[in-house]
């Protein structure tokens, strides 16, 4: 009479589990990429009123104020809900300003400049913040 042992050899275990390990390893990776560009769109929420408060200023004191972050709350801008960037506001050699955005550790010191001198022009790090991430 023969006997069946049901059940998985071991090898069978550890091929499966070594491939979920693979599978996870790649998701990791995936969702990686593309974290960064949504962490991005916070200056994309907070750019505006950046401009706003800038503008505002302008009207009433015929120049551009100099902020950092925890300064321009008093400029009427929200930083209560900004976990990804700290923000600097400041006045530029071209009668306009500039507006820095440091990502705090998630980009390891990545950094942002959106700059409004004639046609706004982004700039970034690039190595950890790349260009496509911000707007056109």
């Amino acid at each position: 009479m023969k006997d069946f042992h049901r059940g998985f050899t071991l090898v069978e275990v550890l091929v499966v589990v070594n491939i979920l390990a693979i599978l996870f390893g790649v998701a990791t990776i995936v969702s990686g990429e593309y974290g960064g560009e949504a962490r991005c769109m916070e200056v994309h929420q907070m750019l505006p009123q950046i401009i706003r408060a800038q503008a505002y200023y302008y009207m009433t004191h015929n120049a551009y104020f100099a902020a950092g972050h925890d300064e321009l709350e008093s400029y009427g801008v929200d930083v209560t809900e900004v976990r990804y960037f700290t923000y600097s506001t400041f006045p530029n050699e071209f009668s306009s300003f500039a507006v820095r955005a440091e990502a705090t550790v998630w980009a390891d010191g990545g950094w942002v400049v959106y700059d409004q001198k004639g046609d706004p022009v982004w700039r970034c790090d690039g190595a950890r913040i790349e260009r496509s991430w911000l707007p056109e």
